[in-house]
């Protein structure tokens, strides 16, 4: 990476890599856009809607906090799984702090917190998120019996989707970073191409229209993105894994498909802040969640040995 200029002194400038880690659907995401005050990471209800690490970037004056949102953490079941945790494997790696966030409403979560260790070394956070989803005398048990407060630097209650309790989180893993220039250009807030978040924003309109297994088995290609053009124009494919599934990503008379890319559209204009054209197709690709090969060709990395 090349040298980036700051104002900052070299000694009081502070910038490292934060891993967001947890199981799924415990609010990584929603905790990303809060703590750097954009949309980047994709929010649904459903678990597993994130795959692959988003970088977010909050810089201040004297800071730069590179946050990774990471995949849920769970047991691999096919060849995209595999490839969601050696996201997760990485991200830790690389960390220079790791937050890991717990659902204090869902005893799944609590008891994987129970038994989670943080990697030494690496200086670590506990975020007690959802704190809407308990008493004030549930949150004093829970804490009290969860973990070894000893393992933490500190312990953070939040409320991610009112951003209650961000503003300490962010404080806390701005105070654990490094000292380093920053890291990226400090006016970035993300370490990935528009056309990324394109892609994710379409993914994330199908797993809001589409139901059961459907969306799971959705991916998003860019082929063309011309920003020259005015409107942009935007040409994606959405792959899925079953001729049935494609039908119902269509939608009778081509319904569904024009859902998701007119509520698409309105999100990519949004990020943008210019007016789009996106026009989508839908595509059968058999088993691409299945298959290494398939997977390396829509863009996801798969750790070695992977079969």
């Amino acid at each position: 990476m090349t040298d980036l200029p700051f104002s900052a002194g070299a000694d009081s400038f502070k910038a490292g890599i934060c891993a967001i880690i947890g199981l799924p659907n415990v609010g990584k995401s929603t905790l990303l856009n809060k703590l750097i005050g954009e949309r980047l990471s994709i929010v649904t209800h459903k678990a597993q809607t994130t795959r692959q690490r988003l970088l977010g970037i909050y810089s201040d004056d004297l800071h730069q906090a590179i946050f990774v949102d990471t995949p849920g953490l769970l047991e691999p079941r096919y060849a995209l799984h595999e490839s969601m945790q050696a996201e997760v494997a990485r991200a830790r790696t690389d960390a220079d702090v790791l937050m890991y966030v717990v659902d204090l409403g869902w005893e799944r979560s609590l008891e994987h917190a129970r038994e989670f260790k943080p990697p030494p070394g690496v200086p670590s956070i506990l975020c007690l998120n959802k704190a809407d989803r308990v008493s004030d005398g549930e949150l004093s048990a829970i804490e009290a019996n969860l973990v070894d407060s000893s393992d933490w630097q500190s312990r953070i209650v939040t409320e991610a989707t009112r951003a209650q309790g961000v503003d300490q989180l962010r404080k806390e893993i701005l105070a654990l970073l490094p000292a380093s220039p920053p890291l990226y250009p400090v006016d970035d807030i993300a370490a990935a191409p528009v056309r990324f978040f394109a892609a994710e924003l379409i993914r994330e309109t199908c797993f809001e229209e589409l139901a059961d297994e459907v969306p799971y088995a959705t991916a998003v290609e860019i082929e063309t993105f011309r920003e020259a053009d005015d409107p942009v124009y935007i040409e994606a494919l959405i792959y899925v894994e079953k001729d049935s599934q494609k039908g119902i990503v269509i939608g009778k008379g081509g319904s569904m498909i024009k859902t998701i890319g007119r509520k698409a559209r309105i999100k990519i204009e949004h990020l943008i802040e210019r007016p789009v054209y996106l026009d989508l197709r839908v595509k059968v690709m058999l088993n691409w969640r299945r298959r290494p090969g398939r997977l390396k060709l829509l863009g996801y990395d798969l750790p070695p040995g992977s079969r």
